[in-house]
């Protein structure tokens, strides 16, 4: 197995994934996206791959590519890196970078999923911190939130030089998997500061405790795509105490398969059984799928 596969199925063992989730009391019916919203979903989720690409994480001031093919809108915009940063010797070996996105007036911040041991012991770290700076009562992964801290006031300054020099763009945050987790992070930071901020994360893990979820649920602006049985969205367990954000996106197609608008459910509530918590089953090559192979790029 891929060292993805082994580092998700440790995550799911260390966090006991073979308790069964409670079922939601809410009866919802999941609504359909519009066209121009899936563009949006899948414009996010090629800058997430793009993190995965060494070549977007080591050289800064240069075009976003994917040397593996699975980021074509990202290629096709005028994009122009700020900042990229990976420092394997930091805790969580949290890698991304910041961009500018002229072709859609977007300034887009992209962190790296899991990719390495350092971030892989990151996520075993289940143990949850305070975080009342964020929000009163609200706790989180500490090994999310160490990881964050770990490039938090670099990435804070980049992200403000970048919104100063291109005055009326709009900032955007997204990663896949443990980038979704430290974007989901970054962008209640970045929120508490005053910025408004769009966050789009494909396969996140459950970041933090109810307060934490409710609280980045009410600021909006979030959206939390899920696929399929894709295991990590069920991980850490609620019965640690961890819980989703709202609203989730929903793909239940196959992996492999072009996702259309019909594809993509929204579900108004966090870890509905409407969604990737109902699923009976749990599948880790559902998590490298989203829109495309976003785990692709090496």
């Amino acid at each position: 197995m891929h060292h993805l596969g082994k580092a998700l199925t440790t995550f799911a063992a260390c966090a006991g994934l073979g308790v069964a989730a409670p079922s939601s009391s809410a009866q919802i019916t999941p609504r359909e996206v519009s066209p121009q919203f899936l563009q949006q979903l899948t414009l996010y989720a090629q800058y997430a791959a793009a993190a995965y690409c060494s070549s977007n994480t080591n050289s800064p001031n240069t075009k976003l590519t994917c040397s593996v093919g699975n980021c074509p809108l990202v290629e096709g915009a005028n994009t122009k890196t700020l900042t990229e940063f990976e420092d394997n010797k930091a805790f969580g070996d949290v890698a991304g970078f910041l961009a500018v996105d002229e072709s859609n007036q977007q300034i887009v911040l992209s962190f790296r999923g899991t990719r390495s041991i350092e971030t892989w012991a990151a996520n075993v770290q289940l143990g949850k911190e305070d975080v009342d700076e964020l929000c009163d009562g609200c706790e989180v992964h500490t090994g999310f939130w160490k990881s964050w801290e770990s490039v938090a006031t670099a990435t804070l300054d980049s992200v403000k030089k970048a919104l100063q020099a291109y005055p009326g763009f709009k900032l955007a945050v997204t990663g896949h998997s443990f980038g979704a987790a430290v974007g989901t992070l970054a962008a209640t930071v970045l929120r508490n500061s005053g910025s408004e901020v769009a966050l789009y994360t494909y396969g996140s893990p459950r970041v933090g405790n109810q307060e934490f979820a409710d609280y980045v649920s009410g600021q909006g602006s979030n959206f939390r795509v899920t696929h399929s049985n894709d295991i990590v969205p069920r991980l850490p367990p609620r019965l640690l105490g961890y819980h989703q954000t709202s609203p989730e996106y929903w793909i239940p197609s196959g992996n492999n398969e072009t996702v259309g608008t019909a594809d993509v459910e929204m579900i108004n509530e966090a870890d509905s059984d409407m969604g990737n918590a109902g699923q009976k089953t749990q599948s880790i090559e559902a998590h490298k799928w989203y829109t495309d192979h976003i785990y692709e790029c090496k």
